[in-house]
């Protein structure tokens, strides 16, 4: 028996097997989306047997199969490194360069001002959740059961998952489960959050001028319009954070498609909707803590942030990467309270300087007051004219760190 196999079990062998038992796992993932496939597929890749609990989020009825994410260079590596970027390469498209408009005043960011490859690749979310499911499907380390557990137990040596009848034994929860997480109300976990008063409209549209890979976002009237590019090179998906009802359910695709016209400054030409028009409300979600007894939250569960900068998936991932760290250094027991305590301590300054600087970022973007509107077209101009200001910010927007 090689090194790794006589690793991996001596980690199953600490995991005690209760009464009734049938698979124990060292680490069990709870939450069936995009973070609870990339979490389960790294704690296996780090050794560890994984047991992942959740729903098969396909063919979801809130209108997230037709969602784009802006993946970071760091995001991309990862998803490299675990195995699944191949699979969706040829779907995603990258952006090196973005326009960013308000008030007249236009300011262009590029990688190559910050030494970079690319600023964003965008990807859609059903393309980045098939890949993800193809690939647990072939690791034997990843139990997929595909519904909730019924209840979980956190215990100073051990925790226990309740589904079925069964009971599974396990060394850490890892709560993947979204915004409404189910895991931090189980773990008593406490959160509050801010509304924003504002829906994140999401839409594909087809351009009459192709995108050439440029992100576009209009800073105007208090909300905030991106135009992100697609794989094709005459579609892309936009997210507007507005507080207006008749956006999330127009009167008539054309109304929309001129409006988004007149908005964008026809930058991109005439628009076609080839979608449908999906929304969700924007809040700020902060928790008391990202842990408590052998129990870990990524992602959603642990924090949200305004779509603005991208930054949701993004944000997540830094939290894996914290996590795979302390992994390397506590193979012997990935829930131990020593590996709890570091990774509180990694993640809760970090996440909380995202969190109120992109709420701060919100409220001084989303002012309309004449007095407001003049600053923010005087710091725009320091951007576009201060390069190492420029560069400053790049970095900050690919690696949120």
């Amino acid at each position: 028996m090689n090194r790794h196999h006589t690793h991996v079990a001596r980690q199953e062998a600490q995991v005690r097997q209760p009464p009734g038992a049938q698979s124990n796992a060292a680490i069990t993932v709870i939450g069936g989306g995009v973070m609870g496939a990339l979490t389960s597929l790294l704690a296996a890749q780090s050794g560890f047997k994984v047991n992942w609990f959740g729903p098969d989020e396909s063919g979801r009825a809130d209108g997230a199969e037709a969602r784009n994410y802006a993946l970071s260079p760091l995001t991309v590596k990862l998803l490299k490194k675990v195995g699944v970027w191949a699979a969706i390469d040829s779907a995603s498209c990258t952006v090196a360069h973005m326009e960013v408009f308000t008030a007249g005043t236009r300011v262009d960011l590029s990688a190559t001002d910050a030494g970079a490859e690319f600023l964003s690749v965008m990807v859609l979310h059903q393309d980045l959740l098939n890949a993800l499911e193809q690939a647990v499907q072939f690791s034997p380390q990843i139990t997929r059961i595909k519904a909730r557990p019924d209840r979980i137990s956190a215990a100073p040596e051990q925790s226990e998952v309740f589904h079925n009848g069964e009971t599974f034994a396990t060394q850490l929860i890892v709560g993947a489960d979204g915004a409404r997480s189910w895991v931090r109300q189980q773990s008593g976990i406490l959160w509050g959050q801010r509304d924003y008063r504002q829906h994140a409209v999401v839409a594909t549209l087809q351009t009459e001028h192709p995108h050439g890979g440029v992100a576009a976002q209009w800073f105007d009237q208090g909300e905030i319009l991106a135009f992100l590019p697609l794989v094709h090179p005459n579609r892309v998906s936009i997210v507007w954070s507005t507080s207006r009802e008749d956006v999330r359910t127009p009167s008539s695709a054309l109304d929309f498609q001129q409006e988004l016209e007149e908005r964008s400054n026809h930058r991109f030409g005439g628009l076609t909707l080839i979608s449908e028009i999906s929304s969700a409300p924007l809040r700020l979600l902060v928790t008391e803590a990202q842990s408590a007894l052998r129990t870990v939250l990524v992602g959603d569960a642990g924090h949200t942030v305004h779509p603005l900068a991208g930054y949701g998936l993004n944000l997540g991932v830094q939290d894996l990467l914290s996590l795979e760290e302390l992994w390397r250094a506590h193979k012997d027991d990935p829930g131990v309270n020593a590996l709890i305590q570091k990774y509180e301590k990694s993640r809760h300054y970090r996440v909380r300087r995202v969190q109120w600087g992109l709420d701060m970022l919100q409220r001084f973007v989303s002012q309309s007051h004449p007095s407001i509107s003049k600053i923010r077209r005087w710091g725009m101009q320091l951007v576009a004219d201060i390069g190492p200001l420029r560069q400053f910010l790049i970095r900050q927007a690919i690696s949120p760190q």
